[in-house]
């Protein structure tokens, strides 16, 4: 997980192939498991970027509450946090990156699980107070849950399946319906989500000058280069091996 505190300036960013800026004061958070890209930023941008794994996170006395600020935060990753917030969120950044420099300190990582979880309670409390100006209608809620699931869904199995039945049957509700929620939430077609992943994980192999275009095909599971091809193409105008030297 990735926390991006915007000092001053301004980034563009792409979250879950969604477009998103973010100002001085604004806070991004990318969970583990989402796509984030980094688009551009404006002159004398200072940022502070916080990263760390699972093992940082406790929350068993408080998960119901954990889970319902982070799915507060996985349908909105850019917030303008107030500013008593965001300054002392910035005052534990600098704590942490101090005690990172001490390499001696054989304490050193508990040190730094002390401040995660300064930081991520404080945020908990903040994002608690905050939700009460979030659409709180059961229907927008609903959808929005289903929006979630369907795109942690993709996630996780996108390269396997691609038929918007098959997420449909996974969330146990029907294709129709799957395709009316994703349109309303997010104007895109659930179809269009899903060809995003693929596309956006052939272009990284691609690019990564690591593999042939019939390795990316397989690891993709295409049932041939040819029909690859034609995928890729169509969604983005080019052949894999334009793309590869472009």
């Amino acid at each position: 997980t990735i926390v991006i505190l915007i000092v001053s300036g301004g980034i563009k960013v792409k979250i879950n192939l969604e477009d998103f800026e973010a100002g001085a004061g604004d806070a991004i958070t990318v969970f583990k498991g989402n796509i984030g890209e980094f688009c551009s930023l404006l002159p004398n941008t200072r940022i502070a970027v916080i990263a760390f794994s699972d093992e940082f996170f406790n929350v068993m006395k408080h998960i119901g509450t954990a889970i319902s600020i982070q799915q507060q935060i996985y349908t909105n990753p850019v917030s303008h946090i107030e500013k008593g917030f965001f300054e002392d969120s910035l005052d534990i950044y600098k704590k942490m990156k101090s005690k990172l420099s001490e390499v001696d300190n054989i304490f050193r990582e508990g040190a730094l699980q002390g401040y995660t979880q300064v930081l991520m309670f404080n945020a908990y409390n903040y994002f608690t107070k905050m939700k009460n100006n979030v659409n709180s209608s059961s229907e927008y809620n609903r959808n929005q849950g289903i929006y979630s699931r369907f795109i942690q869904a993709v996630q996780k199995n996108y390269v396997q399946e691609r038929s918007i039945t098959y997420y449909a049957d996974l969330l146990c509700i029907s294709p129709k319906y799957l395709s009316q929620v994703i349109k309303n939430v997010t104007g895109r077609l659930a179809g269009e989500w899903i060809s995003d992943y693929v596309i956006l994980e052939a272009k990284a192999l691609l690019k990564s000058n690591k593999y042939t275009v019939q390795q990316v095909c397989d690891m993709l599971n295409f049932a041939n280069q040819s029909f690859f091809g034609k995928y890729f193409k169509r969604k983005t105008g080019m052949s894999p091996k334009a793309y590869m030297k472009s």
